[in-house]
């Protein structure tokens, strides 16, 4: 029979009692005939107040399952591969789904895409030309409940082979659970941060956890040692098309002139979901301070998000709102970073994030936070900055750190996507014992 997946993702940051009641609600009718305490673990030893109405826990984070029907018989099978998402909005989770499903061998793995809306229509685009089918189910984010109806609909009835769930934490518990509800014998759970939100929680539901992941993958060595400090795991690289990224002198006067921008003004660029993590508001502060002293400096920010609307506002209230351009969802984020002369990342927490590598790749000069991880700095011209230095500190490094350079496109190779797709490819095989 031919080995089927299917991966889930959930990229929702907010947290209620409410999300885990309706995980529990679709199941409560047949959970009469499973010992919980077996599905879930050492998580059933929780104080009888850590469960209200069903589970009362809390979730967050990013979640990518694999799973499947039927075990292979033969090497020349092909192996279907459905991954369920929360959303395929323009966000980093998305663009490496989308990345290794558009690469991923089709010989080997037939992928189905199933994700939460909205769906941006590039990535559903992108996926279909791959050959991937797309299903829409309901939002995550809206309607939950019918969120995870649709979700177990999906693994119901299926011999699935491999869940592979992403997220910051052990919060994963409650999806890993209903993975082994559904009798999946191998269940990953994947890393993408050095910290989350709820770290009581995450600490409550430690043991619940460690006795439901099976095998243990991380997008950097720091996010893996954060979610599996007493196991080993596997290192999956955030790989993306690298030629994509080169600078480009003549995208860069388009989109430069697209935007009404001088050839002698300095633009600091920023790309990345606008929300807390990510820190715009801290990022306006700093360009403020900067325009103050160069009336010749822009500010462009790509992407939405939760606080988009907030960071508008503070935007429109600005005494140099005509200098910074809130660029809004971008098809194409390549072509921004040509148009840039410097890129601020000030986040509050992160994993390994994949823009920044591709600012690199494009040459720019990068000032970030002292969160990131060594493993994304790759240039010489990334400086790090702690965010308590505070807005002047910021404001002179930015201003202080403007060089292009040269870059070294071999020093990337591990993040080419023909490189993390063969790793992840092996990985799945590995699991199923076919290597």
């Amino acid at each position: 029979m031919r080995p089927r997946f299917r991966a889930t993702c959930n990229n929702n940051q907010s947290t209620s009692r409410s999300l885990i009641r309706a995980i529990w609600s679709p199941f409560r009718a047949s959970f009469h005939t499973l010992d919980f305490a077996e599905t879930m673990g050492p998580s059933a030893m929780l104080p009888s107040s850590a469960f209200s109405s069903g589970f009362d826990l809390r979730l967050q984070g990013l979640y990518l399952r694999v799973s499947g029907s039927g075990r292979p018989s033969g090497p020349a099978l092909l192996r279907r591969n459905n991954q369920v998402a929360n959303n395929l909005e323009l966000n980093g989770i998305s663009s490496v789904i989308v990345n290794y499903c558009t690469h991923i061998d089709k010989e080997k793995f037939d992928i189905a895409v199933l994700v939460g809306s909205p769906i941006n229509s590039s990535n559903r685009k992108k996926c279909q030309d791959a050959g991937a089918e797309v299903v829409e189910l309901p939002s995550k984010r809206t309607d939950s409940k019918a969120f995870y109806k649709a979700l177990n609909a999906a693994l119901k009835g299926r011999d699935i082979d491999i869940f592979h769930v992403h997220g910051n934490g052990t919060v994963m518990s409650a999806e890993l659970a209903i993975a082994k509800y559904n009798h999946i014998k191998h269940r990953i759970a994947h890393s993408h941060n050095t910290t989350c939100g709820h770290l009581g929680l995450h600490i409550i539901l430690r043991p619940s956890f460690d006795y439901l992941v099976t095998d243990a993958f991380a997008c950097g060595e720091d996010a893996g040692n954060w979610l599996f400090p007493n196991r080993s795991f596997v290192v999956i690289p955030n790989g993306f098309d690298i030629d994509k990224f080169m600078f480009d002198p003549e995208v860069r006067q388009d989109i430069r002139n697209e935007l009404g921008i001088q050839d002698d003004e300095l633009v600091l660029g920023h790309i990345g979901r606008i929300n807390a993590q990510k820190n715009q508001k801290f990022l306006l502060q700093v360009f403020e301070q900067i325009a103050k002293e160069n009336e010749k400096t822009r500010l462009l920010m790509v992407g939405i998000g939760p606080e988009y609307d907030e960071v508008k506002q503070m935007v429109s209230d600005s005494p140099y709102k005509e200098r910074i351009t809130m660029y809004g969802e971008s098809d194409h984020p390549e072509e921004m970073y040509s148009a840039m002369d410097e890129f601020v990342f000030p986040s509050r927490y992160e994993g390994l994030p994949i823009t920044l590598l591709e600012a690199q790749v494009n040459g720019l000069p990068c000032t970030v936070s002292d969160v990131i991880t060594d493993e994304v700095i790759i240039n010489d011209n990334v400086k790090k900055e702690a965010l308590s230095a505070g807005v002047c500190v910021w404001k002179n490094a930015t201003l202080k750190n403007t060089k292009r350079c040269h870059t070294d496109y071999e020093k990337f190779s591990k993040y080419r996507i023909e490189y993390g797709v063969k790793k992840l490819e092996n990985e799945y095989l590995r699991i199923m014992g076919e290597k």
